[in-house]
Parts: structure tokens; sequence; C-alpha cells
């Protein structure tokens, strides 16, 4: 698994994890939204993780209105460049604050199951509109 980006610097992270998934098949991939606390959209921070076949990359944690607006539109502008390029599986885990930190440390078996048993289907759409009721 790569790892990629700088806890709490949304440009940075996202030009990473642009560079990390040169080369997945993104028809087939799915996206996963890792958060640490379930309603708490409008002061979300998030990582996210894109598996297919064996790539498999995580973002550290720079995503989301947590990091201001820059994060607020480096989450939006990461969820439709995803759009764009073909994927259509998109998820969001909630993993315990207590977990949450310690999720980086794991190893990429650990991280892999993880996210299997939390995650749950998303729209997408949850992370790029503004007004929704989960983004107020």
């Amino acid at each position: 698994m790569n790892i990629v980006g700088l806890r709490g610097a949304p440009k940075e992270t996202l030009a990473e994890l642009k560079e990390a998934l040169k080369g997945v098949d993104f028809p087939v991939a799915t996206a996963t939204y890792i958060t640490d606390w379930q309603d708490q959209r409008a002061q979300a921070r998030y990582a996210i993780y894109v598996h297919e076949g064996k790539h498999r990359v995580l973002s550290l944690d720079a995503f989301g209105p947590r990091f201001g607006s820059e994060g607020d539109d480096a989450l939006r502008d990461l969820t439709l460049w995803l759009l764009e390029r073909g994927i259509s599986s998109f998820k969001e885990a909630v993993v315990a604050p207590s977990e949450y930190a310690a999720l980086f440390e794991q190893s990429s078996e650990e991280i892999s199951r993880l996210l299997a048993a939390t995650a749950n289907p998303t729209d997408p759409m949850l992370y790029v509109k503004r007004g929704f009721t989960s983004r107020m």
C-alpha cells in the first residue's frame, strides 16, 4: 500500500494522490472516504483510500472542512476528479477516533480489513455540493 500526502495539507496531498493513482483502472476502482465522526460532515476531516487490483493508495487526512476552505475545496476537487475518471463505487468508512490515528500505522492487510468491515456505499455528491443537510 502506498501512503501519500501530508496531514492537514490539502493541496499537497491532492497532488501526491493524483500522482500515486497513475495507472489505476478507474472504472473498476473503489474510493473510500475515511473519517472519524459520523454525522459531522460540516467539521469532518477525511483521508481517502483508492483500490483497484494491486493498486492500493491511502492518503493521510488532509481533506474536508476541518482544514478550512482549502480542505473543503480539495475534497470537492478530488471527488470531481475521481468522477471524471470513471469511478462509480464510492464508500465512506467511519473509524472510531481512538482507532483513526493508529490507522496510518497499521499494515496494509489490517487497513484493508478494517475498511472492508466499516465502509458503506455513499453518494459522492455529499462531498461536492454545499447546502446538503449533511454538509451544513
